[in-house]
């Protein structure tokens, strides 16, 4: 098994020596849209870099552009924000506020993280659902970009897709939840 968070190879175990983060057994599934996402955001942001980089050289030194460029760079923003959100989802490593779960025993939080998951699960499936309402009204409207001429609901299909991503790695934060508890008690 590797590490998700340093990279280390170790056995199947719950926890990475190295790092001492603690991962549960992954299967191939989750280890394949792993590194998926992983490159997906590396190529979105490096893409990004270099059309803001090629626009500032192009303007400066030829007082032209990429035309489009700055439409493209505000909808990779979307792109790379709602991976990276999917990302820290599943490393649990999202924003979240946990003033109670300082005075909180060990077996309570375990509960209040299991609700907390369904709770955000929910939320982002009803997000899920208006973004697709949003992008369905997006391809009604027949806007096209003024990069190489892409429908816009192309370029925003990542917000019902982002949403999704994001409610499923909830949902399974979730199972991983009650399957601790139910160990912890056998």
């Amino acid at each position: 098994m590797q590490c998700l968070k340093c990279g280390n190879d170790f056995d199947d175990l719950y926890q990475c020596p190295l790092c001492s983060e603690v991962w549960r057994k992954s299967g191939k599934f989750n280890r394949i849209t792993t590194s998926i996402e992983d490159s997906l955001i590396a190529l979105f942001l490096g893409i990004m870099v270099i059309t803001v980089l090629l626009q500032i050289l192009m303007r400066n030194f030829f007082q032209s552009g990429i035309e489009g460029g700055d439409d493209l760079i505000r909808h990779l923003v979307l792109w790379v924000a709602f991976f990276g959100a999917g990302i820290a989802t599943r490393n649990q490593s999202h924003v979240k506020i946990d003033v109670l779960s300082h005075f909180l025993k060990d077996n309570v939080k375990k509960y209040l993280d299991i609700i907390v998951n369904i709770f955000s699960c929910i939320v982002c499936v009803i997000l899920m659902i208006a973004a697709c309402q949003f992008v369905f009204i997006e391809y009604q409207s027949q806007v096209h970009s003024q990069f190489l001429n892409l429908p816009v609901w192309v370029m925003e299909i990542v917000m019902p897709l982002g949403y999704l991503i994001i409610s499923l790695r909830f949902a399974h934060n979730c199972i991983i939840g009650i399957q601790d508890l139910r160990e912890k008690t056998n």
